[in-house]
Parts: C-alpha cells; structure tokens; sequence
C-alpha cells in the first residue's frame, strides 16, 4: 500500500522580511570574499615565507662551501713550500751516490703519500716538460735562454712545479723560456706575456 505524500505549505506571512534577508545575504557575501581574500594572502605569505627560507638555506650552504674551501685552500698553500722542499730533497738524494738507496726512496714514498692525499682534495700538479710551449696562463718565466735545439717559447728547463687547487691557479710552474736570440736574450728579459694570470 503506497503511503500517501503529505503537502507541507510555508506560510508566507508579513513576518517574513525580504529586505532584511537580502541586507544579510549580502553581509555574509561581504565576509565570505573578505575571508577569501585573507586566505588568499595568507598562502601568499606562506610561499614567500617558504621561498625566501628556502633561499636563505641555499645562501647558507653556498657561504658554508666557500668558507670551507677557502680554509681547505689556504691549508694547501701552506703545504705547497714543503712538497716542493720534499721534491728537491727527492732530486738531490737521487743525484748523490752518497746517499743511500733506501733514503731515496722513503723520501720520495713520503712525497708520493703527501701529493696523493692533497690530489684526492683537489689539488692539480703543473709540471711542464722541457719542449712544452710557454703558457703565461700557468707558466711564470723567471729567466730566458737560446737554444738551438728548442724554438722559440718553449720550455727550456723547469725550476718550481705549478699547483692548481680546485682550478684556481695556486702557483704558477717556475720555468726558463727559449727566445729567439736577440735584445731579450741580451737583456735578460723575460718574454712578453711571461707574467702569470691569476684567476
């Protein structure tokens, strides 16, 4: 048996105030767009809260690497004076039958031990060879010579190796250039553009 839909009638009576109803409608739109509004710059502030935190982290790190790769380098450059020191004992040992073979090659087991450790660090070697041609970029000439088995700005002898720490020029290779026989040579003079570029 189907039940039977009751009728519900609202009165509409002069209780009922539709100006008034209109006069709230519109309130409460008023403080639903204000509401919107505020949550709207609210976000905003949270993004740029979090973008400007984000960049003060990244600015930290970036200033945390460099703090300590210029502590990482200043170190090396203390350093730098030893090996060469330890190289030029290596040399000298090597050359003087005197000294034992044994000596030589502790010493150079210690040099090799040193420049492994700092070359795992960063540190790169500028050791030319006689012949290689002059690069004031790495090179620094301390004097220059004529040798007619050698063209002009090559490398005649190697006095110092350069260093590079991370590919910032340290010390630049101490090196003896080949010029063409000339005022240069009589003067003694080192080759233009001799003087090295530091980065």
């Amino acid at each position: 048996m189907e039940k039977k839909k009751k009728k519900v009638e609202i009165p509409v009576g002069d209780t009922f105030d539709v100006d008034a109803f209109r006069a709230q409608l519109a309130e409460l739109e008023e403080k639903l767009a204000a509401a919107e509004e505020a949550a709207a710059a609210a976000k905003d502030e949270l993004l740029r809260r979090a973008a400007d935190l984000d960049n003060t982290r990244k600015r930290l790190l970036r200033d945390h690497e460099r703090a300590c790769a210029a502590a990482a380098r200043a170190i090396v450059e203390k350093l730098l004076p030893i090996l060469d020191d330890l190289t030029r004992a290596v040399d000298a040992a090597d050359a003087d039958e005197a000294v034992p073979q044994h000596h030589v090659d502790a010493i150079r087991m210690l040099e090799r031990k040193i420049y492994d450790i700092l070359r795992n660090e960063g540190l790169e070697v500028i050791r030319p060879e006689r012949g290689d041609p002059f690069d004031p970029e790495v090179h620094e000439a301390v004097s220059v010579t004529c040798d007619p088995e050698l063209p002009p700005n090559v490398v005649a002898t190697i006095f110092d190796p350069g260093y590079k720490f991370k590919g910032l020029l340290l010390k630049p290779a101490r090196v003896e250039v080949c010029v063409p026989e000339g005022p240069a040579r009589e003067t003694g003079e080192a080759p233009p553009g001799s003087e090295p570029r530091r980065r």
